[in-house]
């Protein structure tokens, strides 16, 4: 019995093949194309969908014998989007994507308008620039025949259910929070903040469960699939719910994922307000419960821009190269601000800084400071999380997880200990939607029963000779920021 389930990032479609028990069998990915035409912040959507059906080809030629198994479908991408589709499905635009903060007047406007604490207490989640709701007042705004056309305005994985399914009516609980377009406890479209902005309520999609059926796989999807039609396909969810399920995390167990942005999490039976709006609450796939997020803007993201600007080739190379300098880098510090910051100073208009760069700094402390500056960014978030609760340990997942290098220097620097899983660090969110679809077709009656923790397979201690030297970097880290503030 298999799961197909597609995690939509912003460099790469992955699709999974997952078996009932939670197991990764087969994997593949399709890294998205250099598009001239789109801005940094912008991508065409159809290169999604292209990494969709090339990824699930390979699969299924590669093994023709689990075309037959397949269950049911479920994906979960990037948040934070904005994509108008017109009656058809049809993308009217490049999708902004969730780095994109082009709508700073038009958050202004919600601020004055609505205010910056409703937004929160109604969304559970943080107005900014970023936001979806930001970002369709600013298509309203700025491209008003594009507005006109638009039938529904569509996250990620809702362009690729629609692909796969025909519905262009579909969004779930988690990306309709976070995007503050629905209400984190009536699980309803925020109707009345929409006639306030001028927004037509009817071009957003109806929220539903992820783990409920949004449809069957067409016959033409099907056919560019290389599966029979009918399959059923789930709503699905943003990549941080599915992460969520895909760690396997109980109540009160916290996890970091490690991607082009990262976040800290742990899951809360009711949605957690913080009184200065530093971290968001983000439903989960089955609507039971919420995980409680707080999410730095740039994290790979950073490290991909490094190593593109020392000349470096790949992970490996990076880690192997900022392993020659010691910890602390020598005082060199880095604010991993490239594109703005979410949690938790929520400021769009801050950037990187490399601060106090001396003559003996070599490429090895740049690299470092590097991965140094996006832990700090993290702890920053951590101690928010510490204001209320005790943290024992931190598993870490995505792609950065592999890094040995980055999960010691984490167990440094947050001063737990940090340790990977039992499934590839970088196919968690693909599990956690690929149950969501266990559960969306009756296999398991909840994502509780569907996803048993995690177990430890290597465990990074945190080293005391370090502490020391890495709270007073911290210390200076928070500072640097609120002392240049006023200069961004």
């Amino acid at each position: 019995m298999l799961f197909l389930a597609f995690d939509v990032g912003t460099s790469s479609v992955k699709a999974s093949l997952v078996n009932e028990f939670g197991e990764v069998v087969d994997f593949a990915d399709h890294i998205y194309p250099d598009d001239p035409r789109c801005s940094e912040t912008e991508q065409d959507p159809l290169s999604w969908w292209g990494g969709v059906y090339s990824t699930a080809k390979a699969l299924f030629v590669r093994k023709p014998e689990y075309r037959g198994q397949v269950e049911a479908i479920g994906v979960g991408g990037h948040m934070l989007g904005c994509l108008p589709v017109d009656a058809e499905g049809i993308p009217l635009r490049p999708a902004m994507l969730h780095s994109d903060t082009r709508a700073a007047k038009e958050e202004s406007l919600i601020a004055r308008s609505i205010g910056r604490n409703e937004i929160y207490l109604r969304t559970g989640n943080t107005l900014g620039a970023q936001s979806t709701l930001a970002k369709i007042l600013w298509v309203k705004e700025n491209e008003p025949s594009v507005y006109g056309k638009t039938a529904k305005f569509l996250q990620s994985k809702d362009f690729i259910t629609s692909k796969l399914t025909g519905n262009i009516d579909t969004c779930d609980y988690s990306d309709g929070a976070h995007a503050q377009l629905m209400d984190i406890y009536t699980r309803q479209p925020v109707s009345e903040i929409f006639d306030e902005l001028g927004i037509d309520t009817q071009k957003i999609p109806t929220f539903r469960k992820g783990t409920d059926i949004a449809g069957k796989l067409t016959d033409e999807a099907a056919d560019l699939l290389g599966l029979p039609p009918g399959i059923p396909v789930i709503t699905g969810g943003g990549d941080g719910a599915c992460a969520n399920a895909g760690a396997g995390i109980s109540t009160g167990e916290m996890y970091c994922s490690l991607g082009t942005t990262a976040w800290l999490s742990y899951n809360s039976p009711e949605p957690v307000v913080d009184s200065a709006r530093r971290v968001f609450n983000i439903p989960s796939l089955d609507g039971e419960g919420v995980g409680v997020f707080g999410t730095m803007q740039a994290a790979g993201k950073c490290i991909e821009w490094a190593s593109g600007l020392f000349g470096v080739q790949d992970v490996a190379e990076f880690d192997s190269i900022a392993a020659q300098a010691p910890e602390g880098s020598g005082g060199l510090i880095f604010l991993p601000y490239i594109e703005g910051e979410r949690s938790p100073i929520f400021d769009p208009n801050a950037r990187g800084v490399y601060f106090r760069i001396a003559s003996e700094h070599g490429k090895a402390h740049f690299m470092r400071a590097t991965l140094e500056g996006v832990t700090l960014a993290l702890r920053s978030i951590l101690e928010v999380y510490r204001e209320t609760r005790q943290i024992s340990d931190i598993r870490v997942i995505g792609g950065g997880g592999r890094s040995r290098l980055w999960r010691q220097m984490m167990a440094d620097i947050f001063n737990v200990p940090t340790w990977t899983v039992s499934s590839r660090t970088s196919s968690v969110t693909s599990r956690g939607v690929a149950l969501a679809a266990a559960v969306g077709v009756g296999v398991y009656k909840d994502l509780g029963q569907a996803g048993a923790a995690f177990s430890p397979v290597e465990w990074s201690e945190p080293r005391p000779e370090f502490s020391k030297l890495y709270d007073d970097l911290y210390k200076t880290f928070v500072e640097l920021y609120c002392r240049i503030n006023d200069l961004y």
